[in-house]
């Protein structure tokens, strides 16, 4: 009988559980700049935060490791889980989050695509792999990683959103060690350019 005046609670449970923001915050400039700058490594230290700061919101038990090691693998599942927050949140979404990932993964493979391409042309044709070209094979590279920082800014923007700081006020400057990390990414950029320019025999 004592069931008849027992209430069950209509908490939301899942709900009540999740804390802190679900997502890293970042300005959609810096974000842009460290990517740049960085040749895209900042993209590993983006991954890691994502998923570390969604596995305590959400109080799944994930690994942010192994999702930041493989990041472009976890892709789809980090902007579906931007997707599905923004919607519990009354917020809209993101939309066309799918195609957006694999536009991303499809970037990531341009560069190595083109490069068997080279190779192959150039196997065939008996002339040295060196022939291709400085700026093609520079282009082959950056050209990609450009139109990647586009579209994880457009993915930060949703973000942002999510975590209620549409414009990422709260990280827009610049850190000491975000200025450490720029110049391993300068000292990186040039290295990579005198490796490709050597092998097109140019010199400087």
């Amino acid at each position: 009988m004592s069931d008849v005046f027992y209430t069950p609670p209509t908490a939301d449970l899942t709900a009540a559980s999740k804390s802190g923001q679900p997502f890293f915050t970042v300005s959609l400039d810096k974000l842009t700049a460290m990517l740049v700058v960085t040749s895209g490594l900042y993209g590993l230290y983006w991954y890691f935060k994502n998923w570390s700061l969604y596995k305590v919101h959400s109080g799944r038990s994930l690994w942010p490791v192994p999702r930041t090691v493989f990041g472009m693998l976890y892709l789809p599942s980090l902007f579906y889980k931007v997707d599905a927050v923004l919607k519990e949140q009354k917020k809209g979404g993101m939309p066309y989050w799918a195609l957006a990932a694999a536009a991303m993964i499809l970037l990531a493979l341009v560069p190595h695509t083109v490069g068997f391409i080279i190779g192959l042309v150039t196997s065939l044709s008996g002339q040295p792999v060196t022939s291709a070209g400085f700026i093609p094979m520079v282009a082959a590279s950056t050209i990609p990683m450009l139109l990647q920082c586009l579209i994880l800014r457009r993915a930060q923007s949703f973000m942002n959103l999510a975590n209620g700081d549409a414009k990422g006020s709260q990280n827009k400057d610049f850190t000491p060690w975000n200025c450490v990390w720029m110049v391993i990414g300068v000292i990186y950029w040039g290295i990579n350019m005198v490796v490709v320019a050597s092998m097109n025999g140019v010199s400087f």
